[in-house]
């Protein structure tokens, strides 16, 4: 009877391959058992409910083994697609010379689907084996999330700790945009992800919405070890999952994808210690009632504005926040964790040795003004994750920070 496990990543030195089993009420083997394969069942059977309804054109591998389902891009939508915002430039960041992340569909030897079709990542379902209920595994971490920074970085006592190493601003806010810099940050267990991220935000408790962009390491989310392309949403301050609720990526409704280039879920390139660095540009912007996300020279898609409400992001946000995110699922292993945050190393390391984000900037009006991004830097555990801000804006980077840390030592 298949069930769900908690695998240790293989980096580690002398680890143990997995728990095979997650902690459930009750001393009864057999019944701990079949929770554990009913909880996994539902969790597959999920995804076979959301492929079985995708009109699938082609279905082909990307250079970087990602699965991908080619869709007619009308099919998502009742009515007519909206028209993305214009394509503007992007700030060159001068200072240090740096590569785009998501690559992998610009490949030469990249199949792309037929014309009028758009990619969508299609996870191999019978491989998949995370623990907990459809609700763990759709929530950001283990459990539904109460808070998110800036409200409030300390966590609650859900069994699953999340620190942070960011920084924000109060502000008027109709988009942002910035780089992150992406890495293969070592994340201890298979049910815990490490990210660099920005948060677009409004609201407070169980009314706080976001809309979230980055670049993630999660194998249960994923499949493997790598850093992905990520998006998430929240309407209801992290405390139910679902269709039009919240949720990663396509594993939920609410997103729609519009370019070809680039997709929720793809693998994104890694920079090296002492040599290339790259980076993914990402842009936020609320445009005639859709929030719509650009990566690299293409606009991705958008979350309609229609999912949030008048207290949240239907109208604007009045947070920016950038930074960098790991979660430690303290019922299972309790031990402090040692997942790297950003490249697993302090901010001090510098140039392409820690982690980045650069060039932030927010959008202060509907008219499409940006300003630097003057943020409050805040970090959970500065022994284990730290940040390095610099918003004076004098250099080719502008606003900027240096971030991470390699956790528990």
């Amino acid at each position: 009877m298949d069930v769900g496990i908690i695998e240790r990543n293989p980096r580690a030195v002398a680890a143990k391959a997995a728990f095979a089993m997650p902690q459930l009420p009750g001393t009864d083997v057999d019944v701990r058992v079949k929770v554990a394969a009913e909880r996994l069942e539902e969790i597959r059977q999920h995804h076979v409910d959301l492929y079985a309804k995708r009109d699938v054109v082609l279905r082909t591998t990307t250079p970087a083994g990602d699965r991908v389902d080619w869709v007619p891009v009308e099919t998502q939508t009742d009515g007519a697609l909206p028209e993305p915002p214009d394509l503007d430039g992007t700030a060159a960041g001068a200072d240090h010379p740096t590569r785009a992340a998501a690559r992998t569909l610009l490949e030469p030897s990249a199949e792309q689907g037929p014309a009028g079709t758009v990619p969508v990542l299609h996870k191999d379902v019978d491989r998949m084996r995370p623990v907990g209920t459809l609700q763990d595994y759709l929530a950001k971490g283990l459990h539904p999330r109460v808070v998110t920074p800036p409200d409030n970085p300390t966590p609650p006592a859900t069994g699953a700790a999340h620190e942070y190493a960011h920084a924000w601003q109060f502000v008027t806010n109709y988009g942002t945009d910035g780089y992150i810099n992406t890495w293969k940050p070592y994340v201890q267990w298979s049910n815990e992800f490490s990210l660099g991220q920005h948060w677009t935000v409004r609201g407070s408790g169980t009314g706080l919405q976001t809309l979230e962009v980055g670049a993630q390491t999660y194998k249960d989310i994923y499949g493997d070890w790598s850093p992905h392309l990520f998006i998430y949403y929240t309407t209801n301050g992290y405390t139910s999952s679902g269709d039009h609720l919240g949720g990663y990526n396509t594993d939920v409704r609410g997103w729609v994808q519009v370019g070809t280039s680039s997709f929720p879920g793809m693998r994104v390139a890694e920079s090296v210690a002492g040599g290339d660095q790259y980076d993914l540009y990402v842009k936020v912007q609320l445009y005639q009632g859709n929030w719509w996300v650009r990566i690299g020279a293409e606009w991705m898609g958008y979350y309609p504005a229609s999912l949030y409400n008048d207290g949240g992001l239907r109208s604007m946000a009045d947070r920016a926040d950038w930074g960098g995110e790991i979660v430690d699922d303290t019922t299972h292993h309790p031990e402090s964790s040692q997942t790297d945050m950003g490249s697993g190393a302090f901010s001090g390391a510098g140039w392409s040795h820690a982690a980045y984000m650069r060039n932030l900037r927010y959008q202060s009006d509907e008219a499409g003004t940006m300003a630097d991004l003057q943020g409050t830097p805040q970090v959970t555990d500065a022994s284990q994750y730290d940040i390095a801000a610099d918003f004076s804006g004098g250099g080719g980077w502008g606003s900027y920070f240096y971030w991470g840390g390699p956790g528990s030592i």
